[in-house]
């Protein structure tokens, strides 16, 4: 037997492995993970969205992930950095803004889309572009964008614009950024309508009332001027 791998090759092929879920992987070489002299362990992440890293430093770059394009201008940042985009959806935006204790957007009014920027805290010198293709926010023309920094728990709402593929907008800082759909009319009208529909509603009935039952008409105009009578001596 070679217990310690003494005549092993130095190349081995494990294959391709199906990662069952997301979380943090532990490996090392039995080998070579000598804890006398040398020390071959490693970890791998791995998160349920897709993300990508690069490395933007003064000069005009971008970063492209799922058709969605950040655009860097030239000194946009003052040190080279390495920028994370992650795309999440809103079942897993939605549980972001619920463990930092944000819950001013319901989950039913997002849409099935959302960003972060990595460093949460990072400052941009110079403003950056955000372009996301309009078949996420489901070809909507009215979207509201709001910035969040779980660090802050401050939101901030960013105009943007759009044009034929590209929901369009810019922002100076790191953070999550989640799609709101509009808030229907529907919800206003109907408080501003009921009310006024009941208030009519009670004013017809009176007046159909008093004019089946005119004795008892009588007897409430009597009351009345009674009752104004006693005001007035006692004024």
């Amino acid at each position: 037997t070679d217990a310690q791998l003494n005549n092993a090759s130095a190349y081995f092929d494990l294959g391709p492995r199906q990662v069952p879920s997301s979380g943090i992987y532990h490996y090392f070489s039995t080998r070579n993970n000598a804890f006398s002299n040398r020390d071959q362990k490693a970890r791998m992440i791995v998160q349920p969205f897709d993300f990508i890293y690069r490395l933007i430093d003064q000069n005009a770059d971008e970063i492209r992930l799922n058709n969605a394009i950040l655009s860097f201008p030239a000194n946009s940042l003052s040190t080279s950095t390495v920028i994370k985009l992650s795309h999440l959806t809103r079942e897993q935006i939605s549980e972001i803004l619920t463990k930092n204790g944000q819950n001013i957007v319901a989950k039913e009014s997002l849409y099935d889309s959302g960003y972060i920027i990595e460093p949460y805290d990072l400052n941009f010198v110079q403003y950056i572009k955000f372009q996301i293709p309009v078949e996420q926010i489901d070809h909507s023309e009215n979207v509201n964008i709001l910035q969040f920094e779980p660090t802050g728990g401050i939101y901030t709402s960013l105009a943007n614009s759009q044009t034929k593929n590209y929901l369009n907008f810019q922002t100076n800082r790191g953070g999550v950024y989640v799609f709101v759909k509009p808030k229907s009319n529907l919800a206003w009208i109907a408080a501003v309508v009921i009310p006024i529909v009941l208030v009519i509603i009670i004013i017809l009935s009176t007046i159909a009332f008093f004019y089946k039952n005119p004795r008892q008409y009588r007897k409430l105009k009597t009351r009345c001027t009674k009752t104004q009578r006693s005001f007035k001596m006692r004024i």
